[in-house]
């Protein structure tokens, strides 16, 4: 096996662990009933900054 499919197989095992992982955390927050808001970066994530007029 050559370093580069190492590399590639580590980095699928540490995507696929972290998923398992936060799957969970995921899963309650969007079902909780308190009402997280505009400013909830879980629910309504920015992915660029607001413009300021």
């Amino acid at each position: 096996m050559s370093n580069l499919e190492y590399a590639i197989g580590v980095i699928l095992v540490l995507v696929a662990l972290a998923t398992v992982l936060v799957t969970p955390f995921l899963l309650v927050h969007s079902r909780s009933l308190y009402d997280h808001g505009a400013g909830c970066w879980w629910c309504h994530p920015r992915l660029l900054p607001r413009k300021r007029r």
